[in-house]
């Protein structure tokens, strides 16, 4: 046990170090899957290599807002370029159970998990939080000591998204029988709500749409490897 918590341990410690790293910048796929610029016309999902998962593009996608059961079915029941496999953006919930409210390193509130701050916790807690302040750059209302509103707060930059609403947006994750978490774009607030409310999604896509093409290295073996397969096959006594 204490071998698998010292592992634990480390890939925890490794990804917090990779969101303390410059984000890589996201990537733009076609509705085909093929890589295009981030912003270029053509581009509907957005690749995003910190996080190895794949956005919608447009964050309105759904146009409306609905309650966290219909978006929650409206995400796995989406399929765009021939591509399924969509869901909400998932929240983990950490420290004591449930909302811990704080304006740093928690899960509930502001500059969560201490996204935005020099010393952020690891990536994957939040990808839409993750994405909001680290990748996109963007300040909540209140800084980490509660003072606010600090300079430049608010939904800033949207980066390559299009229709991203200055609102709340369902994760996929159950906060109770009654309520779901959510993030709020306006502020940079995570929270919870309940689940009648009619909130809007964007759906998010384990791995890369882009259609997955052999290393140089591995066609030149391949080739090498059918054409010594012909070789013994012609040699072979009838």
């Amino acid at each position: 046990m204490k071998r698998v918590a010292a592992i634990v341990g480390v890939v925890m410690g490794l990804t917090a170090g990779l969101a303390a790293a410059s984000p890589l910048p996201l990537q733009g796929r076609d509705i085909n899957g093929n890589a295009v610029g981030a912003t270029d016309a053509s581009a509907v999902f957005e690749y995003d290599p910190n996080l190895n998962m794949t956005w919608l593009r447009d964050w309105n996608y759904a146009k409306t807002a609905m309650t966290w059961d219909a978006a929650k079915t409206w995400a796995s029941n989406l399929t765009v370029g021939g591509f399924s496999g969509w869901s909400l953006p998932a929240v983990t919930d950490t420290g004591a159970a449930r909302c811990n409210i704080g304006n740093v390193g928690t899960d509930c509130g502001y500059n969560v998990y201490g996204y935005g701050t020099s010393s952020p916790g690891a990536a994957t807690l939040s990808p839409i939080a993750y994405l909001w302040y680290e990748e996109l750059g963007n300040k909540a209302f209140y800084d980490t000591s509660g003072n606010g509103p600090q300079s430049n707060w608010g939904l800033k930059n949207t980066g390559p998204f299009t229709n991203m609403q200055s609102y709340y947006y369902w994760s996929g994750t159950e906060y109770s029988q009654s309520f779901a978490w959510f993030f709020e774009t306006h502020a940079g607030y995570q929270a919870y709500d309940d689940k009648d409310y009619a909130l809007f999604a964007v759906a998010v896509r384990s791995g890369d749409v882009a259609a997955s093409v052999p290393e140089p290295g591995t066609v030149a073996l391949l080739s090498l490897s059918l054409g010594a397969l012909g070789l013994v096959s012609r040699r072979r006594p009838v």
